[in-house]
This record gives C-alpha cells, sequence and structure tokens, in this order.
C-alpha cells in the first residue's frame, strides 16, 4: 500500500466532545489485577489516564459504556474450548471475582448517562445493546479504551467504523499482552478505522470546543 493512502488526524475528523460517549471496555479484575489469569499490567499503568478521561467525560455529560465479558456457559462458545482456564477455572463467569471491575480504579456511577454491558465475545458490539444506546444520545464518535487493545479494543473499533461511527483510540489508554501486539492495532487503526491519539491530545482537541476547559486546564497547570 502506498506512503499516506488514508486521511489522518482532524484532516479525517475533528473530536467534537458533545457528540462523543467514551467505552472503557472491559477493566475486569481477570485482566487487571496482579496475578490475574490474563494479567495485563499496562492496564494498571494507564488507569490515572483512564481515569482522566472519565472525570473529564463526567463533566462535559458525555455517555460513558462500560464493559464486562462472560464467557459462561452456554454464552462463551468456542471461548471455552479457545481458552482452557475459561472453562477449567471459571475465569470471567459472571459471579466469579475474575468478572467483577477491578476495584482500585473508578467504578461506573448510577445515573442516567452510565451504563454497563455484558458482552459475550471480544467486539463490544455484537448481541449487547451498545448501538442503541450510542444512536439514543446522538452519539457519532466513540471514545475506546481498556483492554485489550488488540482484541476487545481493535474489535470494537473495527465494528464502529463498519457502523460508521468516528473512532478515537487513545495510544496510552488501552493495553495489551505486549508491546508488538499493541503497536499493530495502533497502526491498523489509524490506516483503516479511526484515529488514533494520546490522552494529552485527546484531551486538548476536546478543550478547543470548549473555551471553558481550556482555562480549567491551564488553571490546573
Amino acid at each position: 500500500m502506498p506512503a499516506g493512502p488514508s486521511a489522518t488526524g482532524k484532516e479525517f475528523f475533528a473530536i467534537d466532545p458533545h457528540r462523543c460517549a467514551l467505552i472503557i471496555i472491559d477493566m475486569q479484575n481477570a485482566f487487571v489485577a496482579e496475578g490475574a489469569p490474563f494479567e495485563t499490567p499496562g492496564a494498571r499503568a494507564m488507569i490515572p489516564r483512564v481515569e482522566r478521561l472519565i472525570r473529564r467525560a463526567r463533566e462535559l455529560k458525555m455517555p460513558i459504556v462500560w464493559t464486562q465479558s462472560d464467557h459462561r456457559p452456554p454464552y462463551g462458545g468456542l471461548m471455552l474450548r479457545k481458552f482452557p482456564a475459561i472453562a477449567e477455572d471459571r475465569v470471567l463467569w459472571q459471579g466469579e471475582p475474575s468478572f467483577d471491575m477491578y476495584p482500585e480504579m473508578l467504578q461506573p456511577a448510577e445515573g442516567s448517562l452510565e451504563y454497563r454491558i455484558i458482552k459475550h465475545k471480544f467486539d463490544a458490539f455484537f448481541e449487547t445493546d451498545l448501538d442503541a444506546i450510542l444512536r439514543f444520545h446522538k452519539v457519532d464518535t466513540v471514545i475506546i479504551t481498556g483492554t485489550a487493545t488488540n482484541a476487545c479494543c481493535e474489535s470494537t473499533a473495527r465494528t464502529a467504523f463498519m457502523r460508521d461511527y468516528k473512532v478515537v483510540f487513545p495510544s496510552d489508554a488501552n493495553a495489551t499482552f505486549d508491546q508488538a501486539m499493541h503497536d499493530a492495532t495502533l497502526k491498523n487503526i489509524d490506516l483503516l478505522f479511526g484515529r488514533v491519539v494520546s490522552t494529552e491530545e485527546l484531551l486538548a482537541e476536546m478543550g478547543e470546543h470548549l473555551p471553558a476547559l481550556r482555562e480549567l486546564d491551564r488553571a490546573a497547570g
């Protein structure tokens, strides 16, 4: 493929916080807790950045969708064969500790703008209410964060693009099992499906639409 074959950055789309939703993928004990079966240390390291995005989304009254993977029978399907720990150790079974949200970070809030959806496959759109939630709130842009970069996060980003949502993919607010997998997904997303930005770049661009937020950020140093 020739160099520069696709629109990038603001040439593709500008990030308008009034039309965004924040999606937080699978920040569950099975992935985030130390010593967990599918431990992703980078997921713990990125929590402060994810929390900055959560706080900003709440300030802006932006919809926030939290996902949790549930692979217990009969929903797990081939997951139960592909990943023996799921079948044998009841990992990511609803009702088990591994299914629960990692407790040492901000948690979903009560209210009309935050949602939890249970998904049974990598893709957060597959047989869930995600699309209905986004369309109800007139969202046209999804900010995808969480774990794992190259599995659930990338799968969700691909489907979002196929449904004509603009995809924002913060490079330092997604995590996976090794750097090569992470970097490959970032290249894929930036070339084919969306925009890859840092958390700082994302917050700055959202602030361009909202002068009051620029002042708030300057005051915070």
